[in-house]
């Protein structure tokens, strides 16, 4: 069974389109996600709402490194992707707009986090 960063990766492959990212009309992230001393990279493109994703150690206008137990508790839902950068668990570099866009492709943020949080705007 793959692990829930790769069927993270897997799953934006197969989506394709993402309506929420039209406003994007060409922009990269890469992803560095470091286990044993080993970077697994993936590289997810969009153009108008078009995405598409490689396995590639160069390039995006922005770049997240975290270690993959971070990265597969944000994969799966488990953990909230901004908080995790807040807390310095993951990084991020490069562009504020692709970032400030490329965290809605992962999950809401957990239910223990959006209780009495009423209000405020998760996205």
């Amino acid at each position: 069974m793959a692990d829930a960063t790769q069927e993270f990766f897997r799953s934006l492959a197969r989506r394709g389109h993402d309506r929420r990212l039209t406003a994007i009309h060409q922009g990269s992230v890469r992803f560095d996600i470091s286990r044993d001393g080993q970077v697994d990279h993936w590289l997810v493109s969009i153009a108008k709402g078009d995405i598409t994703v490689s396995e590639q150690e160069t390039g995006g206008d922005a770049v997240v490194r975290a270690d993959r137990a971070v990265f597969d508790r944000i994969a799966c839902g488990e953990a909230y992707f901004l908080t995790s950068v807040l807390r310095g668990e993951a990084t991020v570099e490069g562009s504020p707009r692709i970032f400030a866009t490329v965290r809605r492709l992962f999950p809401p943020p957990p239910a223990s986090l959006r209780r009495g949080r009423r209000g405020d705007d998760h996205d």
